[in-house]
């Protein structure tokens, strides 16, 4: 299972502009925000990835997928984690208390529900991110 899947967003000069326009804190606010957003379209995409994949016995794996947002790295970016909660706690089948993220990499090992929800939905994450950005350009520019 990757480890980190990073979506570089370039070539928006001009929504960049108009971001910066807004403010630092209405543009900051709009970045974060809008990455977020369109990160749960791959969270939902794992999720439907998992129950196809037979996977969802329990449902504690399907639960731990979650998003997590981590504004201003210490590189100065924000990142928006998408993937399985490592803290995520629950009873398998057998009744036994159980943290989903070894059963997580067996499966993405066989049935790469990580990656392939990524790989089928990059596009349609960075429009969904423009898309966002781009209406509260407009909500603001009023």
């Amino acid at each position: 299972m990757a480890d980190k899947l990073t979506v570089v967003v370039t070539g928006l000069k001009e929504l960049e502009q108009s971001l910066l326009k807004l403010g630092q804190d209405v543009g900051a606010t709009a970045i974060v925000n809008g990455a977020y957003n369109s990160a749960k379209i791959i969270q939902d995409t794992m999720k439907a990835n998992i129950v196809s994949a037979g996977a969802y016995d329990t449902g504690l794996l399907y639960k731990s997928i979650s998003r997590k947002k981590r504004i201003y790295n210490s590189d100065g970016t924000v990142s928006i984690i998408t993937g399985v909660n490592s803290s995520t706690k629950g009873y398998d089948a057998n009744g036994n208390l159980r943290r989903p993220i070894r059963y997580a990499h067996l499966v993405e090992k066989n049935k790469p529900f990580a990656e392939n929800a990524y790989d089928s939905t990059k596009t349609q994450v960075v429009q969904n991110f423009q898309d966002y950005l781009k209406k509260v350009i407009a909500k603001h520019a009023k």
